[in-house]
């Protein structure tokens, strides 16, 4: 599932392309993938983009008229923008595994992936594609009254994101600190990958008790939470190999290229190169350094 920097980045490629662009059409290919009733896409026709901006995991395309069209990929949705007679780039045999049956933007587009199709007054296209139709469409009138949007916890980069914040919710749980860290209702954005990447960074162990950890331990938790974000964003995000994230140019991420601990399951830990181990925890893969992370 794209996380914080993913999104961020979605965010921002799309804000320069749709950004002043009129709706021209829009057609919904799997109604399981647009939430509310189909007759409400004549609301969005006609309207210019404002803006694209993100909250938590969600992107949300500002329309005129104060009209949202907000947007969860899940797990496996991707937004591919292609411009008015642009080709798709094939993806050559070797350099991706077909088995990324995720990875859709290597084909042609609509495919049999794509569930709602935008189109622009331009030529250009907005395809939502999403392999396993987990993900969302909805338009929203007023941002305020959506339950998702009321339920997300702080965002990593606002000024609430404090020491003193995470030593609060973390006082009253006893849950492993990874699974706290990713639960959106308490700080929005933080996912498997970057969830991973910070505690093996604070050298704190996954698993440990949230209620456990010290002043001084969350004051370097919360530092590497920002700084491993932070350079998620610098590389586009991760295309990992369980993932289905591309960008809406349809090129992948390049952090998985940097990766400190996840997917690193048996390989040398890159402080101690003590072997790097993989476990489940919350139903989700989990790498750590037993050496390091405590």
């Amino acid at each position: 599932m794209p996380e914080l920097p993913e999104v961020e980045t979605i965010c921002f490629q799309l804000n320069r392309v749709l950004r002043g662009l009129k709706i021209t059409g829009v057609v919904v290919l799997s109604p399981k993938s647009f939430v509310g009733e189909i007759r409400e896409i004549r609301e969005i026709r006609g309207k210019r983009v404002i803006g694209v901006e993100r909250r938590g995991k969600m992107i949300i395309i500002e329309l005129e008229g104060g009209v949202c069209l907000t947007i969860h990929l899940k797990l496996t949705g991707q937004l591919i923008f292609r411009e008015k007679g642009k080709k798709v780039k094939r993806i050559e045999k070797g350099e991706r595994e077909k088995k990324e049956k995720g990875r859709l933007a290597g084909e042609e587009l609509p495919n049999k992936y794509t569930r709602v199709i935008i189109s622009f007054d331009n030529g250009g296209k907005l395809y939502f594609n999403d392999l396993r139709k987990f993900g969302w469409m909805k338009i929203v009138r007023d941002l305020r009254e959506m339950r998702e949007m009321g339920e997300m916890g702080v965002e990593p980069f606002d000024k609430e994101f404090t020491v003193e914040y995470l030593q609060k919710i973390f006082s009253r749980t006893s849950r492993p600190v990874k699974i706290v860290l990713m639960d959106q209702e308490k700080i929005a954005g933080i996912g498997n990958i970057y969830a991973n990447e910070a505690l093996w960074e604070a050298g704190i162990s996954p698993a440990k008790p949230a209620r456990r950890l010290g002043y001084n331990e969350i004051t370097i938790l919360r530092e590497a939470i920002l700084r491993v974000l932070r350079q998620g964003i610098k590389y586009g995000g991760a295309s990992a190999a369980d993932e289905a994230y591309v960008k809406p140019n349809g090129s992948p991420g390049e952090y998985q290229e940097h990766f400190l601990v996840y997917q690193r399951e048996g390989q040398p830990c890159l402080r101690c190169k003590t072997l790097i181990k993989r476990v489940n925890l919350g139903g989700r893969g989990t790498f750590y350094c037993e050496k390091c992370q405590n």
